[in-house]
């Protein structure tokens, strides 16, 4: 029985000291299965390279030189030189030292060369070539007159506009598009203090649906025509002429308003927004939608009848759309359908006739759903619900 017992203690002690022998002994590192190969690269697909764009056609009489004339427009100016004038961007840029053409003044002498093959106006200024440094020209000084002692000038020469500014200031803000939320929320004249029917600049008169929150200075508009997409039916809103400012001078229902300053008389129902700070910048870019648009002209400005160059009319495509200052268009003919008395072998007996080409109209003003358009060229009449598009050649 001792004997078993020493040996059993003898294997546990061999077995311990095994033990302790291997958890000093070096650990042969346990193989550790290799990653597996990561997948080969998709092969990348190059895009082809966008193509260059065509230069810009050029008139075959266009000038070697031109002087600026005062009444000029960039626009007119691009039309001596190319076929496309809503291009001139392109004969400009083609000169790194002309980044800004709105620098053109009067007097300023324009001379056409090529910069590697393609068209480029360079500007030069009593013999010098102006770049973005170069400073505007200075007042011109007029004969002094003996009446009382001072000296008199003319304004500072302006660089000429893109367009007429003429044809397109009382749309940049005279005029505005409301939205039918804008017409529900607005507030409106209810009658003079002294119940006359027109209420002049310096008059007070009782106004509904006021709100404190808007802070008391309201513009005056006078509602118009309503404008309706005419593919679906939907109403896009509201044409809204300026009438005049006001101040409110006692809140209440009704609210009393003093009328600050009017460019004709206000009448009851006239409608009060909120002042605005909204700018709106004159220098026009020309340049193509950013993406395709397709739209028509559903309105014309300025009481006219016939649509032709330098008419404003209105788009029922908008910012929503993709539009922005300085968008150009081409104005097409929509395509009527016309019955063929001469259709024969099995010809249909009638046929639906192709766009064409009318104009081309520049984007000045944008609002979510409609745009005011300025008519450049008319190479026919243009009709309320012409087609406008990006333009092609």
């Amino acid at each position: 029985m001792r004997n078993y017992s020493a040996t059993r203690c003898f294997t546990v002690l061999c077995l311990a000291g095994l033990l302790t022998a291997c958890a000093h002994a070096p650990q042969k590192p346990v193989p550790v299965a290799a990653p597996p190969p990561a997948p080969a690269p998709a092969p990348v697909q190059e895009q082809p390279a966008a193509p260059a764009p065509a230069a810009a056609v050029m008139q075959p009489q266009a000038p070697r030189t031109y002087v600026v004339q005062k009444g000029d427009t960039l626009w007119g100016i691009a039309t001596m030189y190319l076929q496309d004038p809503w291009r001139w961007p392109d004969i400009w840029y083609a000169n790194p030292a002309i980044k800004n053409p709105h620098l053109i003044y009067p007097g300023d002498t324009l001379e056409l060369g090529y910069v590697n093959g393609r068209p480029s106006l360079t500007v030069m200024r009593k013999g010098q070539v102006v770049t973005e440094t170069t400073p505007a020209p200075a007042a011109t000084s007029l004969p002094v007159e003996t009446l009382q002692p001072q000296v008199r000038y003319t304004e500072l020469n302006q660089a000429i506009p893109v367009v007429p500014l003429n044809s397109i200031r009382p749309f940049l803000s005279g005029t505005r598009v409301v939205s039918k939320h804008e017409l529900d929320d607005a507030g409106y004249l209810l009658q003079a203090l002294d119940g006359r029917p027109l209420i002049a600049a310096g008059s007070s008169a009782y106004a509904r649906g006021l709100k404190q929150s808007e802070g008391g200075r309201y513009s005056i508009y006078r509602l118009g025509e309503k404008y309706v997409d005419p593919d679906n039916g939907d109403t896009l809103g509201y044409q809204a002429t300026y009438i005049g400012d006001g101040t409110v001078e006692r809140w209440g229902d009704p609210s009393k308003v003093m009328l600050t300053a009017t460019v004709q008389e206000a009448m009851p129902g006239d409608r009060l927004l909120p002042v605005t700070t909204e700018q709106i910048s004159q220098d026009f870019m020309p340049h193509p939608p950013a993406k395709s648009v397709t739209g028509n002209i559903i309105a014309v400005l300025g009481g006219v009848q016939e649509i032709g160059q330098y008419e404003v009319v209105v788009l029922d495509r908008g910012s929503n759309a993709g539009l922005d200052q300085g968008a150009v268009l081409g104005v097409y003919s929509r395509g009527k359908k016309v019955r063929d008395p001469y259709s024969f072998d099995g010809l249909s007996g009638s046929v639906k006739l192709p766009e064409e080409r009318e104009g081309t109209l520049l984007v000045f003003r944008t609002f979510p759903t409609v745009s005011y358009g300025l008519v450049m060229e008319a190479k026919s009449e243009i009709h309320l619900l012409d087609v406008v598009k990006n333009p092609t050649p």
